[in-house]
């Protein structure tokens, strides 16, 4: 689907082949039309994790276009998937030409904000508890200090 000097691709990805890699430029966004995106942090190296599965209808790869900055995970085909690829240099006229795709990646953000506002709420009330224990009783039970660790590991992991 070629559209003047821009380009709009349809690509079709086998289970397990690698879409993009964390650290690359971030110059496409991915609509899935079939199947599923595994989305990690880490793949293939010590601390891998999945973050999200992307799934048929959904979006993926926007983030970086949208703020010019290189992919922050590696996005693998879960199993057989058929994405239509929109360049950067496309995406405005191509949101112009289907702008139920902008409401797609409106819902991809609030998701991930949403997500995001949920591990902060739990931060702090954890953060809460902590000082509460610290003032009351003079010490603080070890497994709260467990639940402050593992909250700045995954910290630590979501950063790179």
């Amino acid at each position: 689907m070629e559209q003047g000097v821009n380009m709009v691709r349809e690509a079709k990805y086998k289970k397990g082949n690698i879409i993009y890699r964390q650290g690359e430029a971030a110059n496409e966004i991915f609509f899935i039309k079939y199947g599923s995106v595994y989305l990690y942090l880490d793949y293939k190296k010590e601390g891998e994790k999945l973050i999200s599965i992307a799934r048929e209808g959904k979006v993926f790869g926007e983030l970086g276009v949208i703020e010019s900055k290189p992919r922050t995970m590696t996005a693998v085909a879960a199993d057989e998937t058929i994405v239509t690829i929109v360049d950067k240099e496309s995406f405005p006229s191509y949101i112009k030409e289907n702008q139920n795709k902008m409401i797609i990646i409106m819902e991809s953000l609030s998701s991930r904000i949403r997500a995001q506002s949920q591990k902060l709420v739990k931060a702090c009330k954890v953060v809460a508890t902590y000082l509460e224990e610290k003032e009351s009783k003079k010490s603080v039970d070890k497994a709260l200090i467990e639940k402050m660790k593992t909250l700045a590991a995954e910290d630590r992991r979501a950063k790179g």
